[in-house]
């Protein structure tokens, strides 16, 4: 993600967030040096069903044509690659179409799922809604509980 300042900033320190200290730390450990680059277009990427081509980072990710260490990053999104293989550090979401063109590992954050319904529509209540909390069964059982005490007390009483 691009830091917001009051000054200007280049390279690797206009960008800030898990995934840049996660490339830092792996790239401290094993000790290699990267640069962060905007994507172009812009995009994370997107399959365009009539040429059966990618956009934005997905493309960068399939072209391979790299021979040395290169990091780009578009915003949120940093692919890496190193030694002739593309890796990279993303909150990329995994689609059936991305799954399709590249592996994935497992995410390093999983927020849940998201479940998406229509709205119900409202209708006016109608006269015995005071009923719905609670099944027929429940109703009948309460009844039959409520006239077997009532009865019990009335010859108890006598």
């Amino acid at each position: 993600m691009l830091k917001d300042s009051s000054e200007k900033l280049t390279g690797n320190a206009q960008f800030e967030g898990y995934g840049i200290d996660l490339i830092h730390e792996i790239s401290r450990i094993l000790g290699f040096n990267y640069t962060f680059k905007l994507v172009p277009d812009g995009r994370y990427g997107s399959l365009n069903r009539e040429t059966k081509e990618w956009d934005g980072m997905m493309k960068e990710l399939l072209d391979q044509g790299y021979d040395q260490l290169k990091v780009r990053i578009n915003l949120r999104i940093a692919p890496v690659v190193w030694r002739s293989v593309a890796k990279t550090i993303a909150d990329l979401t995994i689609t059936y179409d991305r799954e399709q063109a590249v592996d994935f590992t497992m995410p390093f954050m999983n927020l849940g799922i998201s479940i998406l319904y229509r709205k119900p529509i409202k209708q006016p209540p109608n006269l015995f809604s005071f009923l719905s909390p609670l099944s027929l069964d429940v109703w009948i059982y309460m009844a039959t509980a409520y006239l077997g005490v009532s009865v019990l007390l009335f010859i108890l009483a006598r």
